[in-house]
């Protein structure tokens, strides 16, 4: 419809280039009150708001009504990447000019150009660049309507509390190593549903997520150790349990703790998709003590599945015997004795295999060898509609023993 209106009737929201003078007679105040714009600068507004960020830029210069116009837009959400002078320079424009952008992407500037420094910025940081190009990273501020925010590679050092004050934003993403910030900081922006950070200096605990409890959909965390060796996102992941619309939950390299057995069929009651850490009590990666400890663990996890009704959330995790236990013992050649545990779907069944897993810092060698599975489910009935994929999976899946074939 905007596009519509603006292509062919320029003339109509441009002022006449001269005005009439004024006689008295009706005719001229008629001509008079032609002289002002077809449309005010919010109904122009509105038309901009079809139109990309450049395109609205060089609009803006046609005349005083189109520039108030520009700065009345409320800019539609296209990724804008500021990834090099020339972007922040039209950033630094667009602050005043068209402050209403939805969605911006803090990149890499260039060599020999950063941002200035944060609160408590990195010390060793600062003296790599001796003589840089300092660009104010404070001008993001100006963007009130921001609903999608990514932080990528940016060369910044320190603290910048002003980038968590987005009262409308929905998306943020932060990969920035030198870029501090804490899970409390959320607080001001009240309306996010997405959060996705890696390798960069988030701290706190996950419970300072309940602030966004009604909103959150996504979360990922991925942390880099802090100087003393330490992952410093801590908590229960269960603090999350109750959030009415979270889908994926991902703490992998986190410090978080909890039990994965503590959920019930009430918790997590949207989730699609879970990561957890191997210090949580059956985490991704976790190891047992006795091997009649996986076993158990399992067949407990099968009947959470089994209320939950949601097997896809652990396919691919797995579990392992830890080095410490006393049913573990070394192997000194091939194949790698199966002290690891998963769970396998096959059609609609399930059920669980052990395996042996090969060196992951070799080359080259054998792969994992697997043992026969141990049924969980019954086999689907000859008539149901599943039978044939469960037959045709179980044909594939059982080409994968090989030494062990015939263990379980």
């Amino acid at each position: 419809v905007g596009r519509h209106l603006l292509v062919p009737s320029y003339e109509l929201m441009m002022p006449h280039s001269k005005k009439p003078r004024l006689t008295g007679s009706n005719d001229d105040a008629e001509a008079s009150s032609d002289a002002r714009p077809i449309l005010s600068a919010d109904e122009f507004a509105c038309i901009l708001g079809f139109l990309p960020p450049k395109q609205i830029m060089c609009l803006r210069r046609v005349c005083k009504t189109w520039r108030e116009a520009a700065k009345k837009t409320i800019v539609p959400i296209v990724d804008f990447n500021v990834d090099s002078i020339d972007k922040y320079n039209a950033l630094n424009v667009m602050a005043t000019a068209m402050p209403n952008l939805q969605q911006i992407k803090i990149s890499h500037l260039g060599q020999g150009h950063k941002y200035n420094d944060g609160e408590d910025p990195y010390e060793e940081e600062r003296t790599l660049l001796t003589t840089p190009s300092i660009h104010d990273i404070e001008i993001l501020s100006n963007f009130s309507k921001l609903r999608i925010l990514e932080v990528t590679y940016a060369p910044m050092n320190g603290r910048y509390p002003s980038l968590f004050q987005f009262s409308l934003l929905r998306q943020l993403k932060i990969c920035s190593m030198r870029m501090k910030w804490d899970l409390d900081m959320l607080e001001g922006s009240p309306l996010l549903e997405e959060l996705y950070c890696e390798n960069c200096g988030v701290a706190g605990n996950v419970n300072s997520l309940r602030a966004l409890k009604g909103t959150l959909t996504k979360v990922t965390i991925i942390c880099i150790r802090n100087g003393s060796g330490n992952l410093p996102v801590r908590g229960d992941f269960m603090d999350l349990a109750d959030f009415p619309r979270l889908k994926a939950l991902c703490l992998d390299d986190t410090a978080v703790t909890g039990n994965l057995l503590d959920i019930d069929e009430h918790h997590f009651p949207l989730l699609e998709q879970l990561q957890l850490p191997h210090r949580v009590y059956g985490g991704g990666g976790h190891e047992f003590y006795r091997i009649a400890e996986m076993t158990d663990f399992i067949h407990k996890l099968y009947h959470l599945i089994q209320k939950r009704r949601s097997p896809k959330l652990l396919l691919n995790w797995t579990w392992h015997l830890s080095e410490d236990s006393p049913d573990w013992y070394r192997s000194m050649r091939y194949p790698q004795l199966p002290f690891s545990i998963e769970l396998v779907k096959v059609g609609s069944r399930l059920g669980y295999r052990w395996f042996g897993i090969r060196d992951i810092f070799a080359e080259e060698g054998p792969p994992d060898e697997y043992c026969e599975i141990n049924w969980l489910d019954r086999e689907p009935a000859r008539e149901s509609s599943d039978y044939e994929i469960y037959l045709q999976e179980l044909e594939n899946i059982q080409r994968d023993p090989g030494f062990y074939r015939g263990f379980f």
